[in-house]
């Protein structure tokens, strides 16, 4: 991604966190030369409103998301195709849902990461201990001791930083032989803050 906006215009963490994510930012400028050099060129751009005036007067066709106000824009809707526009400093979730719907074929709603937190699966007096592998704030990939149907919801247990144990309804939804996959439902707005600002932490530190 082509990149041209000051750091100050995002919010603190967002541009490690899109790193750690698989999306490779470099300045527009940058890009721009690529493009001369026949290099591999961005698929988009990123560009703060107040530096439009700034990009390279041969333009591209790259669709972009620009980078606007808190009283909204201040320019006019420019030339190139738009992905949309996100408020200054920029957020994670802001930005994830037009970068996957943009670039990626099966895209996800929100962000999610890598993991090993303990965790205990129940479904009545059944019960299955293993770890998380990796989670959202809509559901996590469990591996457990040992494997289960898919055919009903369980709780599942884990503890989660500032927030201490949780216990959530999950639905499975598919499984790799002791790898499941589970959709939280329903889930509490204040758990799901919790995850959500869990993974963003875990993505910007």
């Amino acid at each position: 991604m082509a990149v041209h906006a000051p750091d100050r215009a995002f919010a603190p963490g967002v541009q490690t966190a899109l790193m750690r994510l698989g999306y490779n930012l470099i300045s527009a400028r940058t890009a721009h030369r690529q493009r001369d050099d026949g290099l591999l060129r961005p698929q988009l751009r990123i560009v703060d409103e107040r530096q439009l005036s700034e990009l390279p007067a041969r333009r591209d066709d790259l669709p972009q998301i620009l980078l606007i106000g808190s009283r909204g824009s201040t320019t006019t809707e420019p030339d190139e195709p738009s992905l949309g526009r996100v408020r200054r400093r920029a957020r994670l979730a802001d930005l994830y849902q037009l970068l996957q719907n943009a670039l990626e074929p099966q895209p996800r709603s929100v962000p999610r990461v890598t993991d090993a937190l303990p965790a205990r699966a129940t479904r009545g007096l059944e019960s299955w201990s293993g770890a998380i592998r990796s989670i959202s704030e809509k559901g996590c990939l469990l591996q457990s001791t040992s494997p289960f149907h898919e055919e009903s919801r369980v709780e599942i247990c884990f503890p989660l930083a500032r927030q201490g144990l949780v216990q959530i309804p999950a639905q499975p939804s598919y499984r790799e032989g002791v790898r499941t996959g589970l959709v939280f439902d329903p889930l509490p707005d204040e758990t799901r803050i919790a995850l959500a600002r869990y993974v963003e932490a875990r993505l910007g530190s």
